[in-house]
């Protein structure tokens, strides 16, 4: 993992924006191109590079679980630090989405959830402020889960099921925040799981957009040429897209060193608001808490629940990666299938 947290020093900007706010010719209702367009040499490439990454990453990721099994996770030990953490960024992010706080620079009307997800309607800033006042006490939250359902459930009606995609991250708040509410010692165990899973998925899914819809990325670099770092813009794209996703994906597989990981993806987050500005800083507000939670936690049970821990480090290493191959191809399917579903 030290590795890929050099590798992401390279694109600290490009990966961390989420390039529909940024780029106004996005469009998802435009196909994607061609996935024989996205397999060029460059893009074969890289992905051997990082598989190879992926491979070494984890063999010293096992290691350390097993030299020191108490960085893996720190279990319970923190969990109300990161429940606090976690209901303090929703109820900023919420109450600065209220009357336009996240979106003053747009002045088109309300962002429903994200910046670029606009819409006039008079009862969203009364439920967002809701939203932000539920999460001050526990009993609460789930009040608050409900109302980020229905924002979401509205944000789907707006713009469809494939656009909200990149934002699954949202509906793992909303378990979270109703499985605190909830008290049980079952809910209180899944619901950081939930959490960072749902997030992994929502990074790992924007990522397939920076190789399926790369004039998008494109668009902003040519916005932010110094993200290149004088580097050609098409591999800048392809690197961006594989960091991205490869730290994604660590937060879900991840054992001995998943704290690191996630401290270095919320520092590429953090290194994009300068370059980016009030946009960026109150948009990721939600997922730069999710990373602080992760930080404090450690490690999801993922891994054991899909067989991918064994004793040495190395057949570990090489069942995440096949696992890492897998779930690569799997989401490209899945995100040619639901644009094409959705927009034929």
């Amino acid at each position: 993992m030290c590795i890929l947290a050099a590798a992401a020093a390279l694109t600290p900007v490009s990966v961390s924006a989420h390039v529909k706010w940024f780029c106004s010719i996005a469009d998802v209702s435009m196909p994607p191109i061609a996935l024989s367009k996205v397999l060029t040499p460059i893009y074969v490439s890289v992905f051997c590079s990082f598989l190879l990454l992926v491979f070494a990453g984890f063999v010293l990721d096992g290691a350390v679980a097993q030299r020191w099994p108490r960085l893996a996770s720190s279990g319970r030990l923190h969990v109300e630090t990161e429940e606090k953490l976690l209901r303090l960024a929703v109820g900023a992010f919420f109450l600065l989405l209220w009357d336009k706080g996240a979106v003053v620079l747009w002045e088109r009307g309300n962002a429903i959830l994200t910046p670029e997800l606009m819409a006039s309607v008079g009862w969203m800033g009364v439920l967002q402020f809701a939203i932000a006042l539920s999460v001050a006490w526990r009993r609460t939250c789930i009040l608050g889960a409900v109302g980020i359902g229905i924002l979401y459930g509205f944000g789907i009606d707006q713009f469809g099921i494939f656009h909200m995609t990149d934002y699954v991250f949202f509906l793992g708040i909303v378990a979270y925040l109703a499985q605190t509410s909830i008290g049980t010692q079952n809910s209180l165990r899944m619901r950081v799981p939930l959490l960072s899973g749902s997030l992994a998925f929502s990074l790992m899914w924007t990522a397939i957009e920076k190789f399926v819809y790369p004039e998008w990325t494109l668009f902003v670099v040519a916005e932010h040429p110094d993200l290149a770092f004088g580097f050609p813009w098409g591999f800048v794209v392809v690197v961006a897209g594989f960091v991205e996703f490869t730290l994604a994906f660590y937060l879900m597989t991840g054992r001995g060193l998943v704290r690191f990981g996630a401290a270095a993806y919320a520092s590429i987050f953090i290194a994009a608001i300068p370059e980016f500005g009030h946009l960026d800083a109150v948009g990721h507000i939600p997922i730069i808490g999710i990373l602080a939670v992760v930080c404090l936690r450690g490690a999801s049970p993922l891994p054991r629940l899909l067989g991918l821990i064994q004793r040495r480090p190395i057949v570990n290493a090489a069942g995440v990666a096949g696992f890492y191959v897998a779930s690569l191809v799997v989401l490209f399917a899945m995100y040619y299938g639901l644009q094409w579903s959705e927009y034929g």
